[in-house]
């Protein structure tokens, strides 16, 4: 069955028509250059603002109207892409075209989330201190708890020494020395920048009129109407690379975590981004890449080993959990696969294999509203819809993903190991 779209953009308001889903979704996002004087207060700013507003003051009220609005859903993200930092703000309610008497549910959605964006819980100029207070140790505790997920821990740790002093070290989840700085009036001015001075995007996914979008908007939200830069999420940052770093840390751990960066130099604006796509299916996104065939199973030397990508940035990880005594053989057959693929040695069926995995997720996203807005957001970076995202993909060759591959430095090896047995007297 083939469902219409109708995409159409009047300043910041984007509206995507389709009658393919039986809900409607509101995106509004505001986007900054990423800083690390900023993101923490920025997370913890969306942390507040999906908890309550001035009409529903607490998480219970706003849960129980949302509820009533046939179990429309509300969701606040806070994450860095590249160079920006994004808050976005998501509410996903029924069409009410699929539903018998029901009230006119997209424009009373669209009115909460003005109450939550324009009016939200203050009093006397400030947020309320309990929320922020109990965001405050909430964030603490998110921030604490990476340490237990290692596979997390270990990556989130190399990238950090890979790009000490470049913007992509910049962690997303915040800074625990940074909490005790944050009240509730200080989170007003973050607010209030935000609003004011932020690259603001709005996407309406669903069956819904142009007009009647911007007419409902202009009548419900108050943003300013001021010229705001236009951002670029690219993240162009180099370094010279003159060695290999290689660092480990000791922790109370059974298994090791391996973990690889490399500089692609690749970015999704650059004509090799598909080529970078496909290679990194050969190498190893997936259970049939090089990776996963012949360092886990053939080797027996991983207990998982996988890669991936970021487009944003031109980086690539290489990841792994296996036994201390594994790592330099692993090490050793893992740069085998990337010679290997160096030296053009790719099977047709891991070509096939790539594209293959590669065409499906693209087209499995366009199964979901959520999928959808992203695909549209990559397709607006790269200027293309989803049918040529999938004919570009199918046109690599093997001497394009050899090409890439003969480009990819490696830049940093970080092992977490379990800590050397005390010797008992």
């Amino acid at each position: 069955m083939v469902f219409p779209i109708k995409r159409q953009t009047t300043n910041h308001i984007t509206t995507i028509q389709t009658d393919k889903f039986k809900t409607t979704v509101i995106k509004v996002s505001f986007k900054t250059r990423l800083s690390r004087e900023t993101i923490t207060e920025r997370i913890m700013l969306a942390n507040v603002l999906r908890n309550s507003c001035l009409k529903y003051p607490t998480k219970k009220q706003l849960s129980a109207h949302l509820a009533d609005l046939y179990g429309a859903s509300f969701s606040v993200s806070a994450r860095k892409q590249g160079k920006i930092h994004a808050i976005s703000f998501y509410v996903s309610v029924a069409n009410e075209k699929f539903l018998k008497s029901a009230p006119p549910l997209f424009e009373s959605a669209l009115k909460t989330l003005s109450e939550i964006l324009m009016c939200p819980k203050m009093q006397n100029g400030s947020f309320d201190k309990s929320v922020v207070n109990l965001e405050k140790r909430l964030m603490k505790e998110d921030i604490e708890s990476i340490f237990d997920d290692k596979t997390s821990y270990a990556l989130k740790t190399m990238v950090r020494v890979m790009c000490e002093n470049e913007l992509f070290g910049i962690t997303g989840d915040g800074y625990i020395e940074d909490l005790p700085k944050i009240t509730a009036q200080t989170l007003v001015k973050t607010y209030e920048s935000m609003l004011e001075n932020d690259q603001l995007s709005i996407v309406v996914l669903g069956d819904n009129e142009h007009e009647e979008v911007l007419k409902l908007f202009n009548d419900n939200f108050d943003f300013k109407t001021n010229e705001r830069e236009e951002l670029c999420a690219i993240d162009f940052e180099e370094k010279e690379l003159t060695q290999v770093v290689t660092f480990k840390e000791e922790q109370l751990i059974n298994q090791t975590k391996l973990n690889i960066g490399y500089r692609t130099s690749v970015r999704i604006t650059d004509p090799e981004y598909f080529a970078m796509l496909v290679f990194n299916g050969v190498f190893g996104a997936f259970s049939h890449s090089k990776l996963f065939v012949n360092v886990r199973e053939k080797e027996s030397l991983c207990y998982y080993c996988s890669s991936q990508v970021d487009n944003f940035k031109g980086i690539m990880f290489v990841y792994s959990g296996l036994d201390l005594a594994q790592v330099p053989k692993a090490i050793k057959i893992i740069d085998k696969q990337l010679d290997d693929v160096r030296n053009g040695l790719v099977t047709d069926e891991e070509l096939f294999l790539a594209k293959k995995s590669i065409v499906n997720a693209k087209r499995e996203s366009l199964d979901s509203n959520s999928g959808m807005l992203s695909d549209l957001e990559m397709s607006g970076i790269l200027g293309i819809d989803s049918e040529e995202f999938i004919n570009r993909v199918n046109s690599v060759t093997v001497d394009q993903i050899k090409n890439i591959a003969l480009n990819i430095k490696k830049d940093t090896v970080f092992t977490l190991e379990p800590c050397a047995k005390e010797v008992s007297l």
